[in-house]
């Protein structure tokens, strides 16, 4: 029987991709206790980067004049920041996931794939934390709860898939280019003002129509403002092309980030 067992590829494969999810699940889990471990404030610095950047762009919002579209600023923003904030952290950790576990990679045939996920599920607890505190700051300014929000499930996803394919692509050039990875950070910064985060979606779209429609970001961010804020289904319009600019990414940076990270255990 045992002999039967060992010969069985089904159960083999059963059994490697059982191991591939324990892994999963432990490197997660391990990450999230040794970013809040000797913490002061704990898991609190989950919400703390989007808090403060839903106070810098509610101020400079209101400072150059930009609409709300009759919501409240701080809702109005905040609802866009917290998404935002989740996808540009998944893009800017996802390659220091693989050079932080760059001695798993050395000595274990996992599949690369797995090491963005990680980063992806670390980010949506964050993600987490800080909507909890959206939803409190929406019943402070008395914003409903409606049908509408049985989106965010899709949107949710759709953030995490841009920042999967966004961040393997990446890592295919940081993990042999390091100067890459010193200018993610300005990329997304770059990326932010281009993306209706702290003023309204029609604002770009009147001054800027092209760029409205090539950010794929665009159609996700605003809308998670409209389900939010307004309690209105997204522009499926806009939805629709961001998933189109979401396969056409990953149409080019999965087959890269396949054949170069053959060789990441080489150069890690």
């Amino acid at each position: 029987m045992s002999q039967w067992a060992n010969n069985n590829p089904a159960r083999n494969n059963a059994g490697k991709w059982q191991g591939y999810w324990n892994l999963l699940i432990s490197l997660v889990s391990r990450d999230v206790r040794a970013r809040y471990r000797r913490t002061i404030l704990g898991p609190l610095w989950a919400v703390i980067p989007a808090i403060l950047s839903t106070v810098i762009l509610s101020f400079l919002s209101g400072l150059v004049g930009a609409s709300s579209e009759g919501a409240p600023r701080l809702a109005f923003v905040m609802a866009a920041t917290i998404p935002w904030t989740f996808f540009q952290s998944s893009v800017v950790r996802i390659p220091h996931g693989f050079l932080a576990n760059s001695t798993i990679l050395r000595k274990m045939a996992a599949p690369r794939q797995i090491f963005p996920f990680v980063v992806l599920l670390t980010t949506t607890f964050d993600f987490l934390m800080s909507g909890i505190v959206l939803i409190v700051v929406l019943q402070i300014f008395r914003i409903p709860v409606t049908w509408a929000w049985l989106w965010l499930p899709l949107l949710v996803l759709m953030a995490g898939a841009l920042a999967w394919a966004v961040g393997i692509g990446l890592t295919a050039f940081t993990i042999y280019r390091r100067d890459v990875l010193h200018g993610i950070q300005y990329i997304m910064q770059v990326w932010l003002f281009l993306t209706p985060v702290m003023y309204s979606s029609q604002e770009l779209l009147s001054q800027w129509p092209l760029l409205h429609t090539l950010n794929p970001a665009v159609g996700i961010i605003d809308g998670f403002r409209k389900v939010l804020v307004f309690g209105q289904a997204p522009d499926v319009g806009s939805l629709f092309i961001s998933a189109l600019a979401i396969g056409l990414v990953l149409v080019i940076t999965f087959p890269l980030f396949h054949f170069m990270s053959r060789y990441f255990a080489d150069v890690l």
